[in-house]
């Protein structure tokens, strides 16, 4: 198989003294033209580039599909199937990432309901699987036809899938994600967890901000300092353990035949919360920031108003001598808690740099790694907008 059947770089022979080229730099070549052609080390070019999802490599580097006509960096042929519902039983809303999905991309999101069954045509259309909430299912469970087909579609096909946890806070609700999960080697420790762990946040609000990455190499990890977890079930299994919050694996990632499996402990990943910043409730840190903030802000403001004030006595100084107002005093000690409270809030607020969370990234990220390496692969900007 060549690269670029493989999905590579095409790989450019090495120079045998014939022909018009001439060598360049790091075992690149040089056309005539100044043109330079890859090597077997570089990424291929021109990726995102091309414009119809059509199947064809129409840029000619080893990827199929290949479009963001928006830059956004979710592939616009990208086939995303959604199993079970988005939703989960604490009412919180999930439109901004039911929002992202329809819009960054040109092909619908394939929506599966969580009673209907399981089939290679119905897989087959896709290339990525988020397995939601499946409580509606219940104790239906899965055929051993309809486990082989996920397999299959995983393992030969080169699917990639990708699950989500917590939805409820009934512990046998997850029997049926626990129960399809069983071929790819990767579960949930869910028995006898309730609605599951991490559900206690000992500083501001919910969630709980997770930081360990253990695996900061891996390509779901990319740009990612923290995530956001509530009432998670702990991740088990044979996976690359990705994320974890003391005892517990919260992230598994698997390569499973030609295909990917990303098991994650929660759904809050999906909540409007993690999605807007302007959604999710201040840490103690902004709290104090804001409050700084505006002492500092009327502080100045008055501080200002005092040196329009006449100096004691009505007469003014001498050159050089100091006018004294009766509002120095104030306006000294407002001004030294001002430097106080805002050093305090640069502490707080470099600390909290590794909490920064960036849930749009992550997803981009792990919708990338689990797509097949020649299919609509494109770049992740630097800047995300949502």
């Amino acid at each position: 198989m060549t690269g670029t059947e493989a999905g590579q770089a095409p790989v450019l022979p090495p120079p045998t003294g014939q022909g018009s080229g001439t060598p360049g730099q790091n075992g690149t070549f040089m056309l005539d033209d100044e043109s330079q052609l890859i090597d077997e080390n570089a990424p291929p070019p021109n990726v995102g580039s091309e414009m119809a999802c059509d199947g064809i490599d129409e840029n000619g580097n080893g990827i199929i599909d290949d479009v963001d006509k928006g830059r956004d960096g979710l592939c616009d042929c990208l086939n995303i199937g959604f199993f079970g519902a988005l939703a989960s039983d604490n009412g919180n809303s999930t439109g901004a990432f039911e929002t992202w999905l329809e819009a960054r991309s040109d092909v619908p999101v394939t929506h599966i309901g969580a009673r209907d069954t399981i089939t290679a045509d119905v897989l087959r259309p896709l290339q990525v699987l988020v397995i939601g909430n499946l409580r509606e299912r219940g104790n239906a469970g899965f055929s051993a036809a309809e486990l082989e087909a996920f397999r299959q579609w995983i393992e030969v096909e080169g699917g990639g899938v990708m699950s989500l946890a917590g939805y409820t806070a009934n512990a046998n609700d997850m029997a049926p994600t626990v129960a399809l999960l069983a071929p790819t080697g990767i579960s949930y420790d869910y028995q006898g967890r309730g609605p599951g762990v991490l559900g206690v946040v000992m500083n501001g609000p919910p969630p709980v901000i997770v930081n360990d990455i253990t695996a900061p190499e891996h390509p779901s990890m990319e740009g990612i300092k923290a995530l956001g977890v509530f009432n998670a079930y702990p991740v088990v299994g044979d996976g690359q353990v990705i994320v974890r919050s003391g005892e517990f694996n919260l992230a598994m990632a698997k390569e499973l035949g030609a295909g990917h499996v990303f098991v994650f402990s929660d759904e809050w990943i999906t909540q409007d919360v993690l999605w807007s910043p302007m959604m999710r409730p201040l840490t103690q840190c902004q709290q104090s920031c804001n409050q700084c903030a505006n002492q500092c802000s009327n502080c100045e403001t008055n501080c200002a108003n005092c040196q329009l004030q006449p100096c004691q006595g009505g007469q003014q100084p001498p050159d050089g001598g100091t006018c004294a107002r009766g509002c120095d005093q104030a306006c000294t000690q407002c001004t030294n808690n001002c430097q106080t409270c805002e050093a305090a809030c640069a502490a707080c607020s470099a600390l909290e740099q590794d909490q920064e969370l960036d849930i749009p990234r992550f997803w981009l990220n792990t919708f990338r790694w689990l797509t097949p390496a020649n299919e609509c692969q494109v770049p992740v900007p630097t800047t995300i907008v949502y």
